[in-house]
């Protein structure tokens, strides 16, 4: 049965909000940390029915006393725990490539799965920042073609273990006595340049397929890892343009790795600011750009997103192609510089029009306007083909959520492009990427 379309969204539940200073605005400090807040915005979410939750992570605090720390909780420990206090929505951790064990991530994302009842899904990074190789016993971070390689030998591995034991549940096997079928469960006997995994998992796989994978990142290397293994795309894009390109690009390329065109979902993330007016949203950005320090000059904005010398940028002049092209020095991920040289480059804005492009997030699209003007904004690229859903990530939880919920996703239903409720049973489902038989078909092989 084909799974009617509809324009996918995400949640992402990054602690107070993604603002620095979103604790603010809650009565307890501890929101960052606190189960309960939590379980509020994941019961809002689930009143919008978005179709899941994703819960960013950087494995490692530099926040100054005055900003809400940027990750703390475990995402995969958090996400079982809302699993199982809020029904319906899917639930997706964060968790990098780089410092994590392919057997264990898959194990633990097969229980997350069994817990959810086929809900659950992973969001693989590669870890870029120093801090954190610290933490895992590195001086610094590997370098970029070791991590990538890593993690495509990694999202191989994760697939071939969810695939690795399927627990039908009839079957001539009972008739024999056996709990399952032998043959239905088999080492994957993977040999690599980083891992050697032997294999089954011990967790069999939902009756509903394997959890859904979600890959972020914007460079080429990243396209090619999405494409081979992903269903989902997690992406900065802001330019209309760039994105339907992309889009275009995708459809195919998946096609070189043996997969069905179409076959990857694209989601851009996504920064709304929203209000009961057009005067009262831009008001609002206004003030969460001062409160963050981002209201600062252009030449400095620029300068701290990109880490160019603040000496080379004149505020009424674009950028100079050197200028767009990504620094040796570059430490971030690649994919959030070339969303903002993209945006230069197309538009051929000027710096302190590239400033306010992303006066709040570093690469992801900033929409602003009233709930209805939001909604035809998300609803252009969706029938134009610029995505397929969006990654919101909202500046204050639970404000934000609820402002989602209640006044912009009735829109969208309007619109016949948002659902009322929750009609499919997995996460893979409702991103329109079920394919029940794809595990059986690699045993076959």
């Amino acid at each position: 049965m084909t799974t009617p379309r509809h324009l996918i969204l995400t949640l992402i539940i990054h602690g107070a909000g993604s603002h620095k200073q979103a604790w603010r605005a809650l009565p307890d400090r501890d929101a960052f940390w606190n189960f309960d807040h939590y379980v509020e915005v994941a019961k809002i979410a689930h009143r919008g029915t978005f179709d899941s939750l994703w819960l960013p992570d950087l494995p490692m605090t530099i926040a100054p006393a005055d900003q809400t720390p940027g990750h703390s909780l475990d995402p995969t420990l958090l996400m079982t725990a809302l699993a199982a206090a809020v029904p319906d929505i899917g639930v997706v951790p964060t968790l990098s490539t780089t410092y994590s064990a392919p057997y264990t991530t898959a194990r633990h994302i097969a229980t997350l799965d069994a817990i959810s009842g086929g809900r659950a899904g992973i969001n693989a990074i590669m870890s870029y920042h120093d801090r954190v190789a610290q933490n895992y016993g590195d001086a610094a971070m590997q370098d970029y073609e070791s991590r990538y390689k890593k993690a495509d030998e990694f999202l191989e591995i994760f697939r071939q273990l969810s695939d690795s034991w399927i627990f039908p549940e009839t079957g001539s096997y009972r008739d024999k006595g056996l709990l399952f079928d032998p043959e239905l469960r088999r080492e994957i006997n993977y040999r690599g340049e980083f891992y050697s995994v032997r294999g089954p998992l011990n967790v069999p796989q939902s009756r509903l397929g394997r959890p859904l994978v979600s890959v972020a990142g914007g460079s080429e290397q990243s396209l090619d890892l999405a494409a081979k293994h992903a269903d989902v795309l997690y992406a900065a894009l802001v330019d209309k343009g760039a994105a339907q390109e992309l889009m275009r690009d995708l459809y195919t390329r998946v096609t070189r790795f043996g997969r069905k065109a179409g076959s990857l979902k694209v989601m851009p993330g996504l920064v709304p600011v929203i209000g009961s007016t057009e005067q009262e949203a831009e008001r609002k950005l206004l003030k969460l750009a001062e409160e963050g320090g981002y209201a600062i000059d252009p030449v400095q904005r620029i300068s701290e997103l990109l880490g160019y010398d603040p000496a080379k940028l004149h505020p009424d002049k674009p950028l100079t192609p050197e200028q767009m092209q990504l620094p040796a020095s570059w430490k971030r991920p690649v994919g959030l510089f070339h969303s903002v040289a993209d945006v230069a480059r197309r538009r051929n804005l000027t710096v302190r029009e590239l400033a306010r492009v992303f006066q709040l997030d570093i690469g992801h699209r900033l929409v602003v306007g009233t709930p209805e003007s939001v909604a035809a904004q998300l609803l252009d690229w969706w029938h134009d083909g610029a995505c397929d859903g969006f990654a919101v990530r909202a500046q204050s939880l639970p404000e934000d959520a609820t402002i989602l919920s209640d006044e912009v996703i009735p829109i969208l239903r309007k619109a016949g492009a948002f659902p009322h409720g929750y009609h499919k049973e997995s996460l893979r489902s409702r991103f329109g990427v079920d394919d029940d038989d794809a595990a059986k078909s690699r045993l076959a092989g």
